[in-house]
C-alpha cells in the first residue's frame, strides 16, 4: 500500500500522452490499477464505489477523470466536474461508499496538472480487511450490484470475484485473524495474567481478574448508559457497555507545573497538543494513540523527538503495537517512505479559482505577511492548509510559531464542522510536523 499515492515518482506515468497539435493523445491502458472516466458526477457514486471495492479487493487503484474512451484523449474536467470535484464533501462521499460496501474503503483525492489540463483522480488503497463486501442490491449504470456481491480488478475490467480470488481473500483474512489472536495472547503473557484485562465486544464487558479499576475519561463518562444489573434483555435505548470494576474517571494529570500526562488521550489531543507544542511527559502514549484512531496522518515526529527516540526506533514502537486498526499499517508506510507530506506548489498559470486562491495564500506564506492572513470561511481555511503542504522545508521553519497559531485558529473554528479542512489540517500539520522535527541525526 503507498503511503503517499500522489508524490511525484508515483504517478510521474500514471498517464502517458502523445501531444498532437492541440490534443492530447493518452497512451497509457486502463489496467488492474487503472481506469479512466470522462467525468465527475456525484450522481455517479455508485459506479464508481464499484471499480473502487474491485481495487480494494484486489492491489488497489486510480480513476483517473477527464479521459475519453474513443478516442482516449485527456480534455481535463469540464467545468461541472471540476466544481464538482473541488467542492466534493468528502464525508457525504464516504458515507456513500459506506452504504454500499462494507468494510468500509479507504482513499484519497487530488488533481493532476498534465500538459496544460487539469485530471482528477481518486485512488483506493487495497483493504487489510478482505473482502469488501456490497451490503445491499444497488442499479448502476450497466453493471448492477446483488446484495452480497464481491467485486475484482481484472486487467481493465472490474466483475464479480471469482473462486480463486474469492478463496485467497478468505485465506488472507484467516491468517491474519490468526496472527492477530497469537498477538493478544502473547501481550497476556507478557503482562501476566494477574494484570491483564479483556474487554470483550461481544459480551459488552472489560473485566480483570482481580477486579482492577477501569479508567474512562470523564467525556467518555457521560456517553456510557449504564444499566442496572439482571436487565440486560433490554432492547431499548442507548448501546451499554457493562464495566465490572470500580469505574474511575480521569483526564489530565500533572507532573510539576511544566509537564502534563493525559490518561485518556484522542486523535485531537495529538494534534492541538502538537499546535500548541505543549510539553507533555508520555510522548510514547501519543504516538502509540496515532496507531489506533481513524487516521494515519497525525505529527509524530515532535512525540518521537520529545521522547528522545531515533526515526527506527520510533517505526519499532509503532510496529510493536497491538491494533487492529489498518491506521498502524498506513502509519508505517508513511514514515518508512520518509514521506515529507509535500505536494507540488499551486500552478501560477491555471485560472482554476481554487488554484488561484491556494497560490494566493503560498505566496503570502513564503512572503512573509502571515499577519495579513484571513481565514473567513470554511474554504478559504481549506485553501490556506492545501498551500502549507507546498512549502518547503526551509521555508516553514522561519515562520512556524505563527504558522501553527493560524492552524490552531482552523482547528477551533472549522475542523469540527468541515470535514474538507479537518482533513487538510492534519495533512498541513504533518507537513509542518515533517519540517520541523522529521529530520534524524541518527538516520
Amino acid at each position: 500500500m503507498d503511503a503517499n499515492p500522489f508524490r511525484d515518482e508515483a504517478t510521474v506515468d500514471l498517464v502517458r500522452v502523445r501531444v498532437d497539435g492541440a490534443v492530447l493523445h493518452v497512451l497509457t491502458r486502463e489496467s488492474s490499477s487503472k481506469e479512466f472516466k470522462e467525468s465527475f458526477r456525484m450522481a455517479s457514486l455508485g459506479l464508481y464505489a464499484r471499480t473502487m471495492a474491485a481495487f480494494a479487493n484486489a492491489r488497489g487503484g486510480y480513476i483517473i477523470f477527464g479521459v475519453t474512451d474513443n478516442p482516449r484523449v485527456a480534455i481535463g474536467l469540464d467545468a461541472a466536474g471540476r466544481r464538482a470535484f473541488d467542492n466534493m464533501d468528502q464525508a457525504r462521499f464516504t458515507a456513500g461508499l459506506n452504504d454500499i460496501f462494507s468494510p468500509e474503503l479507504h482513499w484519497q483525492l487530488d488533481l493532476i496538472e498534465l500538459q496544460g489540463v487539469t485530471l482528477g483522480c481518486i485512488y483506493t488503497y487495497e483493504s487489510s480487511t478482505k473482502p469488501i463486501v456490497a451490503k445491499k442490491s444497488y442499479q448502476l449504470e450497466g453493471a448492477n450490484l446483488v446484495e452480497g456481491d464481491i467485486v475484482y480488478r481484472y486487467n481493465s475490467r472490474t466483475e464479480r470475484a471469482k473462486y480463486p480470488e474469492v478463496r485467497a481473500m478468505l485465506d488472507e483474512a484467516k491468517t491474519k485473524e490468526q496472527r492477530a489472536m497469537m498477538a493478544h495472547i502473547n501481550e497476556i503473557i507478557k503482562a501476566g495474567a494477574a494484570n491483564a484485562a479483556v474487554l470483550d465486544f461481544g459480551q459488552s464487558t472489560l473485566q480483570g481478574p482481580t477486579g482492577q479499576k477501569v479508567l474512562i475519561d470523564k467525556e467518555l463518562l457521560k456517553q456510557i448508559s449504564f444499566i442496572r444489573e439482571g436487565e440486560f434483555n433490554e432492547v431499548t435505548g442507548a448501546p451499554t457497555l457493562r464495566l465490572m470494576g470500580e469505574v474511575v474517571p480521569a483526564t489530565t494529570l500533572a507532573i510539576g507545573p511544566e509537564r502534563i500526562v493525559r490518561t485518556a488521550l484522542s486523535t485531537e489531543d495529538v494534534i492541538t497538543d502538537f499546535l500548541d507544542q505543549t510539553h507533555i511527559g508520555s510522548p510514547e502514549e501519543y504516538v502509540r494513540q496515532a496507531t489506533s484512531g481513524n487516521t494515519s496522518f497525525l505529527p509524530v515526529h515532535y512525540y518521537r523527538s520529545a521522547a528522545g527516540l531515533s526515526h527506527d526506533q520510533l517505526i519499532a514502537l509503532i510496529a510493536n503495537e497491538t491494533t487492529r486498526s489498518q491506521t498502524k499499517q498506513k502509519l508505517l508506510d508513511r514514515l518508512r517512505s520518509q514521506d515529507a507530506m509535500k505536494v507540488r506548489e499551486p500552478s501560477a498559470a491555471t485560472q482554476y479559482p481554487s488554484t488561484v486562491a491556494r497560490r494566493g495564500y503560498y505566496d503570502q506564506l513564503l512572503a512573509g505577511g502571515l499577519d495579513d492572513i484571513e481565514l473567513n470561511d470554511g474554504n478559504e481555511a481549506q485553501y490556506f492548509l492545501e498551500a502549507i503542504k507546498s512549502l518547503e522545508d526551509e521555508q516553514i521553519q522561519p515562520i512556524f510559531v505563527p504558522l501553527l497559531e493560524l492552524v490552531r485558529e482552523c482547528f477551533d473554528i472549522y475542523y469540527g464542522t468541515n470535514a474538507r479542512v479537518a482533513d487538510n489540517l492534519r495533512r498541513a500539520v504533518c507537513r509542518i510536523d515533517f519540517a520541523m522535527y522529521g529530520l534524524d541525526e541518527t538516520n
